[in-house]
């Protein structure tokens, strides 16, 4: 249900909105389509958050696409990891209600 809203918050942005329920899902949809950002979370089924952003920065996918870790785990040495692994940003879920969320995407793609 949280997924829908978030859809719906960035649909309503005026972006297009891509959903995969697990990382797997989300790097068929990286080859298939022009991705221009990735937001993921860390505790997802088949394939987790850390996973995904290393399989996007191996190599194989467009360097370009930015990719923002969405999380409950908001310890600085998870925050750390992700970035060091090639994440753009990190945001703790606790922190934003959905409207937000897509402020604060904004500002780290540079919108």
């Amino acid at each position: 249900m949280l997924q829908d809203v978030y859809k719906m918050k960035f649909s309503n942005s005026g972006f297009e909105v891509f959903m995969a329920e697990n990382g797997k899902k989300a790097l068929e949809i990286a080859k298939k389509e022009k991705i221009d950002i990735v937001i993921t979370d860390s505790i997802m089924p088949e394939m987790d958050g850390v996973e995904l952003i290393k399989t996007l920065r191996n190599g194989e996918y467009d360097k370009s696409i930015q990719i923002i870790m969405l999380s409950n785990m908001s310890e600085p040495e998870d925050r750390n990891k992700v970035m060091q692994l090639g994440a753009n940003g990190f945001i703790a879920k606790s922190d934003f209600t959905p409207a937000e969320l897509v402020i604060e995407v904004k500002k780290i793609i540079g919108e």
